[in-house]
């Protein structure tokens, strides 16, 4: 069951295992989780979504059942132009402000790197769950905890958090940070809270669809997987276990009701819980004025920092999603322009079509301000310079195109190159031919090529450029939004034309 339906009750009661020994029936409990995943802007897009307006929805929900637990499904601190410039304190600051009770790790808390991470984990008064995000010491990284319980009329509820083990890949953690396998460690985790006595298990995940659906399955004992990662409103019912995610940027408040009570049977007292959920839309609704006022005076402050106009476009410029990670556009062109033409001594340039964020079509003839790039480039990515061989940047490329069928953000903008790739072939063995310069990629040379430093350490499976030599490193390098403004500042007018630097083979 999938999209955003006002609401739906389940018609089957779940039990669970029968609680600890001497446990009395208890008295019936209504519980209400309150949830939002993937909260990267702090106002309304397009009408949607918005902190104020979340709050009011949030202080709603909470009048009408004082039983009432807020959590966060992951990912916040990054991307977006304000995070870009602030490294996600203001995301920390809302999240107190409207009351959270528990967050999960996202991936995109590793986007500025693990000590960044850490303060910002600091910073917040609630707590972050991670049983499988782990320091060097093998403890729960960053201040975060594993699990944790709260009683709740006669009842304890315990919390558990699992991060997407992919985290190594889409974000930078450093090498001192891992991620065990999500269902070994969910496992330990429910055993160790039903040792405390939690007898209402929940899980706060960040993970695919799939991967809570495997989870779901193969751990007894949950009752309930509240989640993120999926940017769609997501309701699933897996081995008597509801799975619930609440879209993105706070478009919805996700409400999870659960009917908790208790009967006796010859083998001692068992719970049975019944659970009904609703997705609240923000569109619309009165913000609060004061969450409102905080994030007035966070979008002013980055208005008069980012409203100065650099530039002047003269064509069209492309960054839509499925454009960028799927063929060469004039904005993925512009980018990688700019990388090369700011990083002294590069060659080529190759970034990933994931990393360009701004979704729009920027119309010939628009001003460019610093906001326009950091709404492009916001993840906060510096521009460093690698020497490679011909046979890297092939092994390269070939990663770039190996899920474009997939719509995959590892799929490369170029500058200083051209190719040609046959995704009908098996993925590894697409690209058709490169040139550089007009002359054949020559396997053996030795090229010099600017990309970000997500890249340059295998980030969106780019495991070649981690064989390259540095010759610029993350300490020494600029951030890439910077660099592309810079560029744009001493074109005073740019006109990126797709040219056929990247080239489709014709079915």
């Amino acid at each position: 069951m999938q999209g955003p339906s006002r609401r739906q009750v389940m018609l089957a009661t779940v039990f669970a295992a029968a609680p600890l020994p001497g446990w009395a029936a208890a008295v019936p409990l209504r519980l209400t989780f309150l949830h939002v995943n993937d909260v990267y802007e702090i106002g309304p897009v397009r009408g949607q979504g918005g902190f104020g307006q979340l709050a009011t929805l949030l202080k709603q929900a909470r009048a009408e059942n004082p039983h009432s637990i807020t959590t966060f499904g992951g990912d916040t601190l990054s991307p977006s132009v304000m995070s870009g410039l602030t490294k996600g304190s203001q995301m920390i600051d809302l999240f107190n402000a409207v009351g959270v009770d528990y967050a999960v790790w996202g991936n995109h808390e590793f986007d500025y790197g693990p000590e960044l991470a850490s303060q910002r984990i600091g910073e917040s008064k609630f707590p972050w769950l991670g049983a499988n995000v782990l320091g060097k010491d093998g403890k729960p990284f960053g201040g975060g905890v594993a699990t944790a319980t709260r009683k709740v009329g006669d009842y304890t509820i315990g919390f558990l958090g699992i991060l997407t083990p992919d985290t190594t890949v889409l974000s930078s953690p450093g090498p001192d940070v891992s991620f065990p396998d999500i269902i070994t460690t969910a496992k330990q985790a429910v055993e160790a809270l039903k040792a405390e006595g939690a007898n209402i298990l929940v899980a706060l995940t960040h993970l695919g669809i799939a991967q809570d659906r495997q989870l779901a399955q193969s751990v007894k004992g949950l009752h309930l997987v509240l989640g993120g990662h999926d940017h769609d409103p997501i309701m699933f019912y897996e081995n008597n276990v509801l799975i619930f995610k609440a879209g993105y940027d706070s478009h919805y408040l996700g409400v999870v009701e659960l009917e908790i009570s208790s009967r006796d049977t010859k083998d001692g007292p068992v719970i049975a819980v019944l659970p009904s959920w609703e997705v609240r839309p923000t569109a619309g609704v009165e913000p609060d004025p004061d969450i409102q006022g905080k994030v007035d005076a966070f979008n002013k402050a980055l208005d008069d920092a980012l409203g100065v106009v650099i530039g002047t476009t003269s064509v069209e410029l492309d960054s839509q999603r499925g454009a960028v990670r799927t063929e060469e556009t004039t904005m993925g062109d512009l980018i990688a322009d700019g990388l090369r033409w700011g990083v002294s001594g590069a060659q080529i340039a190759i970034i990933n079509g994931g990393g360009i964020r701004g979704d729009r079509l920027i119309a010939a003839g628009t001003q460019l301000t610093r906001k326009d790039i950091l709404a492009e480039l916001p993840f906060g990515n510096v521009a460093v310079l690698l020497e490679l061989t011909g046979a890297e940047i092939r092994a390269a490329l070939e990663n770039g195109v190996s899920q474009v069928q997939d719509v995959a953000g590892r799929f490369p903008q170029v500058s200083g190159l051209a190719f040609v790739f046959d995704p009908a072939k098996p993925a590894g063995s697409r690209v058709v031919s490169v040139t550089v310069d007009g002359k054949p990629l020559d396997d053996a040379a030795v090229y010099r090529v600017a990309t970000n430093d997500y890249m340059a350490g295998g980030g969106d499976g780019y495991a070649a450029f981690t064989k390259g030599k540095v010759l610029i490193d993350a300490s020494a390098a600029r951030l890439m939004a910077t660099v592309v403004m810079d560029y744009v500042t001493a074109m005073k007018t740019v006109s990126p034309k797709v040219d056929g630097r990247i080239r489709r083979v014709s079915a």
